[in-house]
């Protein structure tokens, strides 16, 4: 099974999708809004995927909570997208934020600024007396941080949050990881001390993090846990791409968005409607109206939520099998890495992207109208998530092979350079030009500045790999390089 879906994952389109082409209404709304995504960004179709879960998650995050177990998590969708500049990243976020404002969510943006711009801070409030005048005393007001609250935030270049030579990035990891926990957990809330009090931030934000691939990005992703936090989404863009890509763009100049395709306030109709139902069930459960709800503080609603977490869905018998097989079919592929490093790194991913089987089986569920949570559901979303999965395993293996080579490639440089300062002579056992084993390690050493013993130890690794072979005459030991 595993072989035909990798098969399949590498030449499957965004319209092959069942989500996409089920004979439902369901599927006939995310065409319409994929096709208005491309309005703007043009052939990043799977981007177009993404933000539909994005801003549905974000619609539904106060009402959606997923049980497993004795824990929960949330619907939120949190991208990271890396891909080649000046290629539709910026224009998507911009479809992206028009939808979520015609949702009334608010779209906010990042690029630099202090803990208290993200977290928020207190200030001083001076008391003034019946006179009119400060008494001396002080309140504290507490000023909310873009991370609290329910809303979208983008960080447009991305690639700063990598800068961990500084703390100041750091901080702001630990700070966006705190804030994709899951709703009405402790660790959701953000607390920073202060000298005049205490910041107390629960955050419902979702991320869209966008940048261009980092000339760092392996060590990061094979050594940093803040991806296997997030959706990432790794995408090449060819120069047959671009120029096709140009040549859609320069032939649309002029010509109007054909009337066929839903416009903005149509999408944000049909996500509205979704929203109400939802919305609805809770209420439904809860015995409670409209008007009780919007009277809850921001704490009795995320209990409500949780409190009515088994109520937004159920589960069909054939639920539980299709998460299995999503499940055995995500460790299959892991096997199939070959390194051993990247291996490590993919089985961490997973976690995360069982996460995400989960909350995108609720969003497609959401997004048919459907009641019950069943297996086509399950396959719906898998379908979508491992082929993501499968093409991020092999660019993480082709940048390590990269990696690799460079690197193999840089030790060689240096050893030719110190075979060309050895004496040669030619042994007539193998036909070859031969050096003496213990003099181009000297050499090799004083050209690198590192320890003989460790020079003799990288040239005996290059022995038993296969690159330098050995020939003896008498006791004397002669090396010669197969590359």
């Amino acid at each position: 099974m595993i072989g035909e879906s990798v098969e399949n994952a590498s030449r499957r389109k965004w319209s092959d999708y069942s989500f996409v082409n089920a004979p439902s209404a369901g599927s006939n709304f995310i065409r319409q809004y994929v096709e208005r995504f491309n309005t703007v960004s043009y052939f990043n179709e799977y981007a177009g995927l993404l933000s539909y879960f994005y801003v549905l998650g974000q619609y539904l995050a106060p009402y959606i909570r997923i049980p497993i177990h004795g824990s929960h998590i949330d619907c939120r969708t949190h991208v990271y997208w890396i891909q080649e500049s000046r290629t539709g990243k910026s224009v998507a976020w911009d479809f992206t934020a028009k939808l979520l404002r015609a949702l009334d969510i608010e779209a906010e943006s990042f690029t630099a600024g202090s803990d208290a711009k993200l977290i928020g801070t207190v200030e001083k409030v001076p008391i003034m007396g019946e006179n009119g005048k400060p008494t001396g005393e002080h309140d504290v007001e507490v000023i909310p941080g873009l991370l609290n609250g329910y809303k979208t935030l983008l960080f447009d270049e991305a690639s700063v949050l990598l800068n961990d030579q500084k703390a100041y990035f750091s901080d702001k990891i630990l700070y966006l990881q705190q804030a994709m926990a899951p709703l009405g957990s402790e660790t959701n809330v953000l607390v920073k001390h202060l000298v005049g009090g205490s910041v107390h931030t629960p955050s419902g934000v979702s991320l869209w993090m966008t940048t261009f691939p980092p000339k760092d990005i392996m060590s990061h992703v094979l050594e940093k846990g803040f991806f296997q936090r997030v959706f990432l989404y790794q995408n090449s863009v060819d120069i047959e791409t671009r120029q096709t890509t140009s040549e859609h763009r320069m032939s649309g100049a002029y010509v109007p968005v054909p009337d066929k395709i839903w416009s903005y306030d149509d999408l944000a109709k049909s996500i509205k409607q979704t929203g109400d139902i939802i919305r609805g069930r809770i209420l439904t459960a809860a015995g409670m109206s409209e008007e009780d709800y919007s009277k809850l503080s921001d704490v009795e609603k995320e209990r409500l939520a949780i409190k009515h977490r088994y109520d937004v869905f159920q589960v069909s018998s054939n639920f539980y099998p299709a998460l299995l097989n999503a499940v055995d079919d995500y460790y299959a592929l892991v096997r199939q890495v070959r390194n051993d490093n990247i291996r490590e790194t993919a089985m961490s991913f997973l976690p995360n992207v069982e996460n995400y089987t989960l909350i995108f089986t609720n969003l497609i569920a959401a997004t048919m109208g459907s009641t019950k949570l069943t297996s086509d559901h399950v396959m719906m979303a898998t379908e979508i998530i491992f082929d993501n999965l499968n093409n991020l395993f092999i660019w993480l293996e082709e940048k390590e092979s990269y990696k690799q080579a460079k690197n193999t490639e840089g030790v060689m440089k240096q050893w030719k350079k110190a075979w060309g300062k050895c004496h040669k002579m030619v042994n007539n056992r193998v036909n070859r030009e031969v050096v003496r084993k213990s003099q181009i390690v000297e050499i090799y050493s004083k050209l690198t500045g590192i320890a003989e013993r460790t020079a003799r130890r990288r040239i005996d690794e290059m022995i038993m790999s296969g690159v330098v072979k050995t020939v003896k005459d008498g006791r004397l030991v002669f090396v010669y390089f197969e590359v």
